[in-house]
């Protein structure tokens, strides 16, 4: 037996999960999809700019349906049958569902300056509850349990509401503190919302009993309907009116605060802080509708109808629905229409903890927290849930896996990714991987345009900072008070109550390592201004800091930049071989004779994936020098090719012909001239940055080759 009570057949598709975008917002390379959590974060952030594209979250979440493994993963959605595709759940727990699907729109984040920053939003979203429905009611649609006919079944009060909506927001983090050891930064979201939908459908208390030719024996109940006036058309398959007529507007804000902790044991690291808490309220708000006429309280008594009766018909609109239940006199209304609703916003608190464990290696505890009262009869909510998502964070690329734990018992884990401009994850597919029935499904992507704030670009504002003061000081424009008496003016000190150095801009140096204390995260050790003031780190401990050890890892010597000494008898195969190269005269063609030596040393190259090979060709002084040039070019990358071809990676090599121009021998005897032409391979195991960048790409055709 199929019922229809009014809309309730509506509340019947799969819904979604309670959080959007789960587990990515606590990122720090998130961009500007952590507004969304905590405007907060919009100060100091990685980025100078970032640019969203378009992200989308949908998902799914109730207790009522499970959709089959197989059709989720296989994205057969087409033609579900129950008990083809998907079941009612063995549960007898009244019903919810969730639904809320979230459309981040073309946004933009801006850092002004180190302290300050603004963002521009836009974002559309759809959300939609129900709850208590009773499982006696429920039993009833689709494929009908007999054992709840001629039944007396009461159902307490049910809800059923949706809000569709769009905002264009304007958002501004300021970081208020900045400490050696702690940050704290605040920020708020204004926007307006255009409304582009909401309905909901209450009643109180419902009794009804129904035999199996779906004759009512009983069903009587009080109920509210309150609907946007532009959804009167829906019903014959017409959504035009939501876009093309306003159904209402308002106002809404997002407040936030985060706090860091910043030991010193991670100064110069690219994300410096220990403990990151915040703390929002999002979406503090409502939005106004026009109310459509149908939009009332009614008393319902269907008893001796046909349960088709209360069926919306093919091609019935909203208004013609309600006309005839009223003609009919199933409903009868009381009083007249309010001609507006106003429908909260989806108010939510948000407590959020991150801890960096160790390196780029972060877990982030958060819990959004309804704040929309439930018994709300037209305003959706968000579901109160709980994440933990551990996740392993670098600037191109990110890898996390939520768990999380909804008020209504439910326990999903997911994974995500981000690489660069795109991301794309889900708070459940982990999960759903391991149960065949699937009660919550859900999935975030998104692409944007990623421009990082460097310390380079910040190192050239400071300088240029600097450099406008001390001439200034220098120049004694206006020494009319000194208060610290440091011999720079109250008006340009950068610390006026503290003597310091005029090339300081007046600020005390504690450690006298060029760095003023305000500036050093390590102000009593001596150190770098590279690293902020800090000693820079030699993690091996091999007495190389890590910025000139080309090893920073593994223990190695001065003269080999840091690195572990190459074996001399590896050193002496390679150069065996490379006596052993020969070339057809005057060509760039290796002789076969040549390839048993090279075989050797791809050998060498494949059983250490640390070595780099520079390869070098040489010739005599007969002809030209451009001549000998080009030549000593095309060999040099004929071994190249050689080698790229036996498997060794293009990135492990680069070549260089010199022509003439470094003889080992006289070219003034023809067994000189013969040392002379020649092909030499180096080893090393760290990467020669000069060499790579002066390393030639392949022209796209071979010069005239060479008599020699």
């Amino acid at each position: 037996m199929k019922l229809t009570l009014l809309a309730l057949a509506g509340l019947l598709c799969l819904t979604a999960s309670a959080q959007d975008f789960t587990g990515y917002g606590a990122d720090n390379y998130a961009g500007v999809n952590t507004l969304l959590l905590n405007p907060a974060m919009l100060a100091g952030s990685k980025y100078k700019v970032n640019v969203n594209l378009i992200a989308v979250s949908a998902g799914a979440q109730n207790n009522a349906f499970e959709l089959d493994q197989k059709k989720l993963f296989g994205l057969h959605f087409s033609n579900l049958q129950e008990g083809n595709g998907y079941t009612k759940a063995p549960n007898h727990d009244y019903k919810y569902l969730y639904f809320n699907t979230d459309i981040l729109g073309p946004s933009a984040m801006i850092n002004i300056n180190h302290k300050n920053a603004v963002a521009l939003i836009t974002r559309m979203r759809v959300l939609a509850n129900e709850s208590n429905l009773s499982d006696g009611i429920f039993r009833l649609f689709g494929n009908s349990d007999p054992a709840y006919y001629n039944t007396n079944i009461i159902d307490r009060s049910l809800q059923n509401k949706m809000q569709a909506f769009a905002d264009a927001g304007i958002s501004f983090g300021r970081i208020l503190v900045e400490k050696p050891n702690t940050l704290f930064k605040v920020g708020v979201t204004a926007k307006y919302i255009a409304g582009l939908a909401a309905a909901s459908l209450s009643t109180g208390q419902m009794t009804a009993n129904i035999d199996p030719a779906n004759n009512i024996t009983s069903l009587t109940a009080d109920m509210t309907a309150a609907y946007s006036s532009n959804l009167d058309n829906m019903g014959n398959g017409s959504f035009s009116d939501i876009f093309h007529k306003q159904a209402g507007h308002g106002m809404g804000f997002d407040l936030g605060a985060v706090y860091e902790s910043r030991p010193a044991s991670l100064a110069g690291d690219p994300t410096p802080y220990r403990l990151r808490l915040g703390l929002s309220v999002t979406d503090i708000g409502s939005v106004r509708y026009n109310n459509s006429t149908n939009g009332n309280t009614y008393s319902m008594n269907a008893n001796g109808s046909n349960a088709t009766q209360l069926e919306v018909q093919k091609g019935e609109t909203f208004t013609q629905y309600f006309n005839r239940l009223q003609t009919t006199n199933l409903i009868v209304a009381k009083g007249t229409a309010p001609p507006t609703m106003t429908v909260s916003l989806p108010t939510a608190l948000h407590v959020d903890a991150d801890y960096h464990v160790w390196k780029r290696i972060f877990v982030n505890a958060n819990a959004l927290i309804n704040m929309v009262a439930t018994t709300n009869p037209i305003s959706p909510n968000y579901g109160t849930s709980f994440t933990v998502t551990p996740r392993m964070e670098k600037k191109w690329i990110s890898i996390y896996s939520p768990i999380s734990y909804s008020a209504q018992g439910l326990i999903n884990w997911g994974a995500g990714i981000r690489l660069g401009p795109l991301f794309v994850g889900s708070g459940s597919v982990l999960s759903n991987l391991i149960q065949k029935k699937i009660p919550a499904a859900d999935v975030h992507i998104g692409l944007t345009v990623p421009i990082f704030a460097t310390a380079e670009t910040k190192k050239k504002k400071e300088d240029k900072k600097k450099e406008a003061l001390t001439d200034t000081v220098y120049r004694t424009l206006s020494m009319t008070s000194d208060r610290d008496s440091d011999g720079v003016v109250d008006a340009r000190d950068a610390c006026p109550d503290s003597a310091g150095p005029i090339a300081l801009i007046g600020c005390p140096d504690r450690d006298g390592d060029g760095v003023p204390n305000y500036l050093d995260k390590c102000p009593d050790v001596p150190g770098s201004p590279k690293n902020n003031g800090c000693p820079i780190p030699d993690t091996d401990g091999d007495g190389i800091n890590d910025d000139e050890d080309a090893c920073p890892l593994v223990k190695g010597l001065a003269s080999n930049h840091g690195c572990p000494p190459i074996k001399k008898e590896v050193i002496s195969r390679v150069n065996h071989a490379a006596e052993r190269i020969f070339f057809v005269r005057a060509k760039d063609v290796i002789e076969k004779n040549s390839y048993e030596e090279l075989d050797r040393v791809v050998e060498i190259l494949k059983s250490d994936p640390t070595l780099h090979l520079h390869i070098e060709g040489h010739t005599d002084n007969e002809g030209t020098d451009q001549r000998n040039q080009n030549l000593s070019d095309r060999r040099a990358r004929a071994v190249k090719h050689y080698l790229e071809k036996k498997g060794i990676a293009d990135k492990r090599m680069d070549y260089k012909g010199y022509g003439s121009t470094r003889p080992i021998a006289s070219n003034s005897t023809p067994e000189g001239m013969a040392q002379n032409r020649r092909v030499e391979m180096k080893l090393t195991n760290w990467e020669n940055k000069e060499k790579k960048a002066d390393n030639k790409k392949d022209p796209k055709a071979d010069p005239k080759t060479e008599n020699k």
